[in-house]
């Protein structure tokens, strides 16, 4: 769930060639530059793109696509990742681990401050976290506060949020007693929603929108929200009450919201958008060999969800049988140039722990294309050919690149003799019936932290993203048991088994590719970078001169 957008592959029209050619030789540091400076050399705005407003901007709540936009340019965690992936301190300046690696204590720097200057307290921290811990604040990350002492048990109501191990009493000191260890807890401190702060002033359950009132929601990183109009964008100013503030050189980010891919290419070739994440595979090829064009490896997997609780998908057969009739590539080929074929369901371009080695390297062809298995399977579960299955309806967002995705496996499941209804749904539409469970249907996932089990957390049992209901007891062993393991190598190899029950042996989850980032960026701009989890750090951004 992050803030890069999709691509897509259509042909450029000889109108979109021209302006396109007039674009590209008035950018790159030159006297027609797009980007405005100050007499310090300070950026006044740059403007980017996302998809459409859906979700809520409280990390206590429904924390969707947007709204990760909102946490990398305003919230500031306990600690952050370097630019090489090491932990590194944020708004707390120094942290300690007990050596039964259980208690946790965090020491907020005394400069921390909200954007109308009021102090940051560990009582902030706190605050996201109960409020999460509340059923009814709807909290789609609250999982992953359950390696919190009492945290699970709070949530469901039996014991009180004030039974749980988190110790505010002290405003610059937060600690946060463990259940048991957990190997990637930093990771979670982080990046993960339910472990950023909220002012405890306005974010408060008996106010249901603070979040989307630029005067509520306040802000302790480098921007926070100046103005906000609902559905069309977002204006973050410089915040100057942040600690770092003197090294920020971006002064505003105007973010629009647009689904349309062609509609952010035209923009971007106007200049009306100052970078373009995600830059559809027309728009990227026609930058070939220009300084403009950008790749980026993303920890990120684009799959399929089949229903294990709806017919006929509630027959591992089938499930299988469908899984392996998708040629990959050629499903990659109508997405473009940065789309790579995949078989993991923990992005094929995470780097190890361990070793660094790409984690699709590591886990090897999960699902081989097999359409002679596949036929035989579908058989055994009593369908030849496809004959008696009930009506099959495979259900996406019907924006960028999904449509023809869609199309490109309606036409790979007929070779099983199956005709698949296809259902496009407007974003926001499309997310809610998700989260109610459909029969069949696409979803992509971004690393929200570095580590494998962003992705594979999710579809443990009771998990509040298992968005299918899937429960397996094998795989929840496994994850159960790799939480517990501090050795990394054996970790590594517990998360490995439960990928393959989850994708080769129960077959719910079917990786179908994973995209390189393909990005429009200015050649002009530089000090700027994408961190480990792919996540833009602007902070530092600045212009060449004009030659």
């Amino acid at each position: 769930m992050r803030i890069l957008n999709n691509v897509k592959r259509v042909l450029v029209a000889a109108g979109c060639s021209a302006l396109l050619l007039a674009v590209l030789t008035s950018c790159g540091g030159k006297k027609g530059s797009r980007i405005k400076t100050n007499e310090k050399g300070e950026i006044l705005e740059i403007s980017v793109a996302n998809q459409s407003e859906t979700g809520e901007y409280d990390p206590a709540g429904a924390a969707a696509y947007v709204y990760f936009s909102h946490q990398t340019y305003a919230l500031d965690p306990l600690i952050t990742y370097t630019k090489d992936g090491l932990y590194t301190a944020a708004t707390a300046e120094k942290w300690e681990i007990s050596k039964d690696l259980l208690t946790y204590t965090f020491y907020i720097r005394e400069d921390a401050k909200w954007s109308d200057g009021s102090a940051v307290t560990s009582a902030d921290f706190k605050n996201t976290m109960v409020r999460a811990l509340e059923p009814a604040n709807g909290a789609w990350y609250v999982d992953f506060l359950f390696p919190i002492k009492g945290a699970e048990d709070a949530f469901n109501g039996k014991i009180s949020l004030d039974e749980v191990g988190i110790d505010a009493s002290n405003p610059k000191i937060l600690k946060i007693t463990l259940k048991s260890p957990c190997a990637y807890f930093l990771d979670l401190c982080c990046n993960v929603p339910t472990y950023m702060p909220s002012n405890v002033k306005y974010a408060t359950n008996e106010d249901k929108t603070w979040d989307m009132e630029p005067t509520k929601n306040l802000s302790n990183g480098p921007w926070y929200m100046a103005e906000r109009k609902a559905g069309e964008y977002i204006v973050y100013k410089k915040n100057p009450y942040y600690y770092g503030a003197d090294k920020v050189n971006l002064l505003s980010i105007k973010e629009r919201f647009m689904d349309d891919d062609q509609a952010k290419s035209a923009a971007y070739q106007t200049g009306e958008l100052t970078t373009l994440s995600g830059a559809p595979s027309s728009i990227a090829e026609a930058y070939l060999g220009k300084p403009d064009l950008q790749f980026a490896e993303i920890p990120q997997t684009n799959f399929i969800m089949l229903n294990p609780n709806i017919a006929p998908f509630d027959n591992p057969k089938v499930r299988k049988a469908f899984a392996l009739a998708l040629n990959r590539k050629d499903i990659a080929t109508v997405v473009g140039i940065s789309c790579q074929p995949s078989t993991t369901f923990v992005g094929r371009f995470y780097h190890s722990k361990v070793d660094g080695t790409y984690w699709g390297d590591l886990q090897g062809d999960l699902l081989p294309e097999n359409i002679e298995e596949a036929k035989a399977l579908l058989a055994e579960a009593g369908y030849p050919n496809g004959e008696g299955l009930p009506k099959i309806t495979y259900t996406y967002p019907s924006m960028g690149y999904e449509g023809d995705v869609a199309q490109v496996l309606q036409q790979q499941w007929k070779q099983l003799g199956v005709t698949v209804e296809l259902q496009a749904l407007e974003n926001e539409v499309y997310v809610a019936q998700r989260r109610e469970g459909f029969q069949c249907g696409r979803m992509q996932w971004y690393a929200d932290y570095n580590d494998p089990t962003t992705w594979l957390m999710m579809f443990v049992t009771g998990n509040s993203l298992n968005d299918i209901k899937w429960s397996n007891s094998k795989y929840d062993q496994l994850m159960n048991a790799s939480n517990l393991e501090t050795d990394a190598i054996k970790r590594q190899d517990l998360l490995l088994a439960a990928e393959k029950v989850a994708v080769s042996e129960d077959t719910v989850i079917v990786p179908l590719f994973t995209n390189n980032n393909t990005n429009l960026i200015p050649p002009e701009l530089y000090d700027y970078y994408y961190d480990v989890i792919c996540y833009p750090n602007y902070t530092e951004m600045k212009v060449k001169a004009a030659e």
